[in-house]
Protein backbone atom coordinates (compact mmCIF):
# COMPACT_ATOMS: atom_id res chain seq x y z
CA UNK A 1 0.00 0.00 0.00
CA UNK A 2 1.27 3.75 -0.99
CA UNK A 3 -0.54 6.68 0.02
CA UNK A 4 -0.97 9.34 -2.44
CA UNK A 5 -0.45 11.94 0.59
CA UNK A 6 2.91 10.34 1.60
CA UNK A 7 3.97 14.03 2.40
CA UNK A 8 1.05 14.64 4.74
CA UNK A 9 1.48 11.25 6.08
CA UNK A 10 4.94 11.55 7.05
CA UNK A 11 4.07 15.23 8.79
CA UNK A 12 1.68 13.44 11.24
CA UNK A 13 4.05 10.27 12.23
CA UNK A 14 6.57 13.23 12.58
CA UNK A 15 4.38 15.07 15.20
CA UNK A 16 3.83 11.72 16.86
CA UNK A 17 7.14 11.03 17.05
CA UNK A 18 7.89 14.49 18.35
CA UNK A 19 5.01 15.06 20.60
CA UNK A 20 6.03 11.70 22.14
CA UNK A 21 9.88 12.71 22.74
CA UNK A 22 8.64 16.40 23.92
CA UNK A 23 6.77 14.75 26.87
CA UNK A 24 9.31 12.64 27.53
CA UNK A 25 12.05 15.69 28.27
CA UNK A 26 9.98 18.45 28.89
CA UNK A 27 8.88 17.32 32.70
CA UNK A 28 12.56 17.09 33.31
CA UNK A 29 13.07 20.91 33.98
CA UNK A 30 9.30 21.18 35.63
CA UNK A 31 10.53 18.89 38.27
CA UNK A 32 11.38 20.90 40.66
CA UNK A 33 8.60 23.34 39.85
CA UNK A 34 6.22 20.48 40.37
CA UNK A 35 7.54 18.88 43.62
CA UNK A 36 6.73 22.47 44.92
CA UNK A 37 3.22 22.90 43.69
CA UNK A 38 2.23 19.72 44.68
CA UNK A 39 4.12 20.19 47.93
CA UNK A 40 5.74 16.61 47.23
CA UNK A 41 9.50 14.90 47.31
CA UNK A 42 11.76 14.52 44.75
CA UNK A 43 11.46 10.36 45.86
CA UNK A 44 7.81 10.55 44.88
CA UNK A 45 7.56 13.01 41.90
CA UNK A 46 10.44 11.10 40.24
CA UNK A 47 7.67 8.92 39.43
CA UNK A 48 6.16 11.51 36.73
CA UNK A 49 9.29 10.51 35.16
CA UNK A 50 9.44 7.49 35.47
CA UNK A 51 5.94 5.84 35.19
CA UNK A 52 5.97 7.35 31.49
CA UNK A 53 9.05 5.97 30.60
CA UNK A 54 7.86 2.58 32.36
CA UNK A 55 4.81 2.08 30.55
CA UNK A 56 6.03 2.70 27.11
CA UNK A 57 8.75 -0.14 27.75
CA UNK A 58 6.18 -2.79 28.94
CA UNK A 59 3.72 -2.02 26.14
CA UNK A 60 5.27 -0.86 23.03
CA UNK A 61 6.17 -4.56 21.99
CA UNK A 62 2.32 -5.81 22.74
CA UNK A 63 0.84 -2.61 20.83
CA UNK A 64 2.92 -3.19 17.70
CA UNK A 65 1.45 -6.24 17.54
CA UNK A 66 -2.22 -4.58 18.13
CA UNK A 67 -1.48 -2.56 15.34
CA UNK A 68 -1.32 -5.80 13.04
CA UNK A 69 -4.55 -7.58 14.92
CA UNK A 70 -6.53 -4.32 13.94
CA UNK A 71 -5.21 -1.58 11.84
CA UNK A 72 -1.76 0.18 12.74
CA UNK A 73 -3.30 3.82 11.37
CA UNK A 74 -6.51 2.89 13.89
CA UNK A 75 -3.98 2.08 16.95
CA UNK A 76 -1.86 5.63 15.84
CA UNK A 77 -5.14 7.21 15.92
CA UNK A 78 -6.24 6.18 19.14
CA UNK A 79 -3.24 6.71 20.45
CA UNK A 80 -3.23 10.34 19.54
CA UNK A 81 -6.66 10.68 21.27
CA UNK A 82 -5.51 9.05 24.21
CA UNK A 83 -2.12 11.06 25.06
CA UNK A 84 -4.35 14.09 24.33
CA UNK A 85 -7.11 13.17 27.13
CA UNK A 86 -4.10 12.15 29.41
CA UNK A 87 -2.16 15.42 28.76
CA UNK A 88 -5.35 17.26 29.73
CA UNK A 89 -5.96 15.40 32.84
CA UNK A 90 -2.47 15.92 33.84
CA UNK A 91 -2.62 19.35 33.41
CA UNK A 92 -5.53 19.68 36.20
CA UNK A 93 -3.85 16.87 38.80
CA UNK A 94 -4.58 18.05 41.89
CA UNK A 95 -1.79 15.64 43.93
CA UNK A 96 1.59 13.91 42.74
CA UNK A 97 -0.48 11.08 42.94
CA UNK A 98 -2.77 11.80 39.89
CA UNK A 99 -0.20 13.18 38.27
CA UNK A 100 1.57 9.82 37.86
CA UNK A 101 -1.96 7.83 36.99
CA UNK A 102 -2.54 10.46 34.63
CA UNK A 103 0.96 10.35 32.92
CA UNK A 104 0.43 6.71 32.83
CA UNK A 105 -2.63 7.06 30.85
CA UNK A 106 -0.49 9.43 28.78
CA UNK A 107 2.31 6.77 28.29
CA UNK A 108 -0.07 4.50 26.94
CA UNK A 109 -1.46 7.01 24.11
CA UNK A 110 2.67 7.84 23.19
CA UNK A 111 3.22 3.75 23.11
CA UNK A 112 0.55 3.25 20.80
CA UNK A 113 1.86 6.09 18.30
CA UNK A 114 5.36 5.04 19.04
CA UNK A 115 4.82 1.16 18.51
CA UNK A 116 3.10 1.68 15.18
CA UNK A 117 5.28 4.60 13.61
CA UNK A 118 7.58 2.81 11.91
CA UNK A 119 5.05 -0.13 10.25
CA UNK A 120 3.11 2.58 8.59
CA UNK A 121 6.61 3.82 7.42
CA UNK A 122 6.98 0.49 6.13
CA UNK A 123 2.98 0.31 4.28
CA UNK A 124 3.57 3.89 3.18
CA UNK A 125 6.92 4.54 1.31
CA UNK A 126 8.80 2.70 -1.43
CA UNK A 127 11.90 1.15 -0.53
CA UNK A 128 14.35 3.68 -1.47
CA UNK A 129 12.38 6.43 0.56
CA UNK A 130 12.26 4.44 3.86
CA UNK A 131 15.65 5.72 5.38
CA UNK A 132 15.09 8.79 4.63
CA UNK A 133 11.44 8.60 6.16
CA UNK A 134 12.72 7.04 8.93
CA UNK A 135 15.18 10.07 9.31
CA UNK A 136 12.34 12.60 9.26
CA UNK A 137 11.28 10.61 12.32
CA UNK A 138 14.52 10.45 14.16
CA UNK A 139 14.41 14.42 13.49
CA UNK A 140 10.99 14.72 15.10
CA UNK A 141 12.18 13.04 18.22
CA UNK A 142 15.18 15.01 18.38
CA UNK A 143 13.18 18.26 17.41
CA UNK A 144 10.78 17.19 20.45
CA UNK A 145 13.52 16.58 23.19
CA UNK A 146 14.67 19.92 22.19
CA UNK A 147 11.24 21.54 22.07
CA UNK A 148 10.54 20.02 25.62
CA UNK A 149 13.73 21.28 26.95
CA UNK A 150 13.04 24.69 25.70
CA UNK A 151 9.52 25.00 26.49
CA UNK A 152 9.66 23.40 29.66
CA UNK A 153 12.10 25.84 30.70
CA UNK A 154 10.10 28.63 29.39
CA UNK A 155 6.54 27.57 30.16
CA UNK A 156 7.22 26.44 34.30
CA UNK A 157 9.67 30.02 34.73
CA UNK A 158 6.85 32.21 32.68
CA UNK A 159 3.31 30.38 32.86
CA UNK A 160 3.28 27.71 35.64
CA UNK A 161 4.31 24.05 35.32
CA UNK A 162 0.25 22.62 34.34
CA UNK A 163 1.21 24.36 31.19
CA UNK A 164 3.61 22.04 29.82
CA UNK A 165 0.44 19.27 29.62
CA UNK A 166 -2.06 21.74 28.06
CA UNK A 167 0.08 22.61 25.37
CA UNK A 168 -0.44 19.17 23.78
CA UNK A 169 -4.02 19.60 23.99
CA UNK A 170 -4.54 21.82 20.81
CA UNK A 171 -1.71 20.07 18.92
CA UNK A 172 -3.37 16.78 19.30
CA UNK A 173 -6.83 17.52 18.13
CA UNK A 174 -5.41 18.67 15.48
CA UNK A 175 -3.00 15.71 14.71
CA UNK A 176 -5.92 13.22 16.03
CA UNK A 177 -8.10 14.59 12.89
CA UNK A 178 -5.12 14.90 10.35
CA UNK A 179 -4.34 11.67 11.23
CA UNK A 180 -8.33 10.02 10.57
CA UNK A 181 -8.42 11.20 7.29
CA UNK A 182 -5.24 10.67 5.76
CA UNK A 183 -3.96 7.85 7.60
CA UNK A 184 -5.30 4.39 5.73
CA UNK A 185 -4.70 1.03 7.43
CA UNK A 186 -3.30 -1.52 6.34
CA UNK A 187 -4.34 -4.97 5.80
CA UNK A 188 -4.85 -7.28 8.85
CA UNK A 189 -2.69 -10.19 10.04
CA UNK A 190 -2.58 -12.46 12.02
CA UNK A 191 -0.96 -12.61 15.55
CA UNK A 192 -1.62 -13.13 19.25
CA UNK A 193 -0.69 -11.46 22.47
CA UNK A 194 1.67 -12.40 24.63
CA UNK A 195 -0.19 -11.24 27.84
CA UNK A 196 2.17 -13.23 30.48
CA UNK A 197 5.65 -11.70 28.62
CA UNK A 198 4.06 -7.98 29.20
CA UNK A 199 3.32 -8.99 32.77
CA UNK A 200 6.66 -11.20 33.65
CA UNK A 201 8.60 -7.29 31.99
CA UNK A 202 5.96 -5.53 33.61
CA UNK A 203 7.13 -6.81 37.13
CA UNK A 204 10.65 -6.92 36.72
CA UNK A 205 11.18 -3.08 35.31
CA UNK A 206 8.71 -2.06 37.95
CA UNK A 207 10.64 -4.19 40.59
CA UNK A 208 13.80 -2.27 39.29
CA UNK A 209 12.77 1.14 39.19
CA UNK A 210 11.02 0.94 42.67
CA UNK A 211 14.07 -0.46 44.31
CA UNK A 212 15.97 1.79 42.57
CA UNK A 213 14.25 4.80 43.36
CA UNK A 214 13.96 3.31 47.67
CA UNK A 215 17.76 2.91 47.39
CA UNK A 216 18.75 6.72 46.06
CA UNK A 217 16.08 8.06 48.15
CA UNK A 218 17.07 6.10 51.64
CA UNK A 219 20.25 4.80 50.92
CA UNK A 220 21.01 0.53 50.89
CA UNK A 221 17.87 -1.39 53.27
CA UNK A 222 16.66 -4.60 52.97
CA UNK A 223 13.42 -3.77 51.55
CA UNK A 224 15.47 -2.33 48.39
CA UNK A 225 17.47 -5.18 48.00
CA UNK A 226 14.55 -7.55 48.09
CA UNK A 227 12.70 -5.38 44.83
CA UNK A 228 15.62 -5.80 43.01
CA UNK A 229 16.47 -9.16 43.93
CA UNK A 230 12.96 -9.52 42.48
CA UNK A 231 13.18 -7.47 39.81
CA UNK A 232 15.96 -9.76 38.40
CA UNK A 233 13.98 -13.06 39.14
CA UNK A 234 11.26 -11.22 36.95
CA UNK A 235 13.86 -10.73 34.13
CA UNK A 236 14.67 -14.26 34.58
CA UNK A 237 11.80 -15.38 34.06
CA UNK A 238 10.53 -13.19 31.49
CA UNK A 239 13.33 -14.37 29.23
CA UNK A 240 12.70 -18.16 29.81
CA UNK A 241 9.16 -17.80 29.22
CA UNK A 242 10.02 -15.63 25.74
CA UNK A 243 12.37 -18.22 24.55
CA UNK A 244 9.69 -20.99 25.31
CA UNK A 245 6.61 -18.97 23.94
CA UNK A 246 5.01 -20.01 20.62
CA UNK A 247 4.43 -16.54 19.98
CA UNK A 248 6.75 -14.75 22.33
CA UNK A 249 6.28 -10.45 22.81
CA UNK A 250 10.44 -10.31 22.28
CA UNK A 251 11.77 -12.59 19.88
CA UNK A 252 15.07 -14.06 21.24
CA UNK A 253 15.82 -15.52 18.20
CA UNK A 254 16.32 -12.00 16.23
CA UNK A 255 19.14 -11.69 18.26
CA UNK A 256 21.19 -14.07 16.87
CA UNK A 257 21.66 -11.33 13.86
CA UNK A 258 24.11 -9.46 14.84
CA UNK A 259 23.30 -6.31 13.21
CA UNK A 260 20.16 -6.09 14.74
CA UNK A 261 21.59 -7.25 18.85
CA UNK A 262 24.14 -4.27 17.71
CA UNK A 263 21.80 -1.53 17.01
CA UNK A 264 19.23 -2.48 19.45
CA UNK A 265 22.39 -2.25 22.28
CA UNK A 266 23.53 0.63 21.06
CA UNK A 267 20.24 2.10 20.99
CA UNK A 268 19.60 1.27 24.72
CA UNK A 269 22.85 2.61 26.12
CA UNK A 270 22.50 5.88 24.09
CA UNK A 271 19.19 6.47 25.74
CA UNK A 272 20.75 5.40 29.17
CA UNK A 273 23.53 7.80 28.77
CA UNK A 274 21.13 10.87 27.14
CA UNK A 275 18.64 10.38 29.86
CA UNK A 276 20.88 9.72 32.87
CA UNK A 277 23.74 12.95 32.52
CA UNK A 278 20.31 14.89 31.30
CA UNK A 279 18.45 14.47 34.98
CA UNK A 280 21.54 15.03 36.63
CA UNK A 281 23.20 18.57 34.82
CA UNK A 282 19.60 19.68 35.29
CA UNK A 283 19.20 19.46 39.09
CA UNK A 284 23.19 21.01 39.19
CA UNK A 285 22.19 23.85 36.93
CA UNK A 286 19.53 24.40 39.15
CA UNK A 287 20.04 23.14 42.49
CA UNK A 288 23.25 23.54 42.73
CA UNK A 289 23.90 26.28 40.35
CA UNK A 290 20.52 28.24 41.52
CA UNK A 291 19.15 28.74 37.90
CA UNK A 292 15.54 29.17 36.77
CA UNK A 293 14.17 26.43 34.26
CA UNK A 294 14.05 28.74 31.32
CA UNK A 295 17.83 29.64 31.58
CA UNK A 296 18.74 25.82 32.28
CA UNK A 297 17.05 25.18 29.39
CA UNK A 298 18.81 27.08 27.30
CA UNK A 299 22.57 25.55 27.91
CA UNK A 300 21.09 22.38 26.96
CA UNK A 301 19.89 22.98 23.70
CA UNK A 302 22.64 23.30 20.73
CA UNK A 303 23.33 19.06 21.25
CA UNK A 304 19.05 18.82 20.15
CA UNK A 305 19.65 21.85 17.62
CA UNK A 306 22.53 20.10 16.06
CA UNK A 307 21.38 16.43 15.80
CA UNK A 308 17.86 17.69 14.31
CA UNK A 309 19.67 19.43 11.74
CA UNK A 310 21.75 16.22 10.65
CA UNK A 311 18.97 13.36 11.26
CA UNK A 312 17.54 13.25 7.78
CA UNK A 313 21.38 13.18 6.30
CA UNK A 314 21.88 10.39 8.54
CA UNK A 315 18.92 8.46 7.50
CA UNK A 316 19.33 8.90 4.19
CA UNK A 317 22.91 7.47 4.49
Amino acid sequence: MHSKHEGIVLSILVLGTLMGALDTTIVLLALPSITEGLNSNLGETIWVILIYLLVISITTMQFGRLGDLFGRSKMFNLGFAVFTIGSAFCGFAPTNGFLVGFRAIQAIGGALMQATTGAIIADTFEVGMRGRAYGYTAMGWNIGGMLGIVLGGMLTTFIGWRFIFFINVPIGIVAFLLGMKYLKNNPKVNAKLDLTGMLLLGLALSFLCYGAVDFASAGLSSFNILLMSAGTIAVVAFLYWEAKSASPALDLHAFKNMVLSASIFASFFQSLGFLSVTFLIIMYLQGIRGLDPFTASLLLTPGYIISSFLSPYMGRL
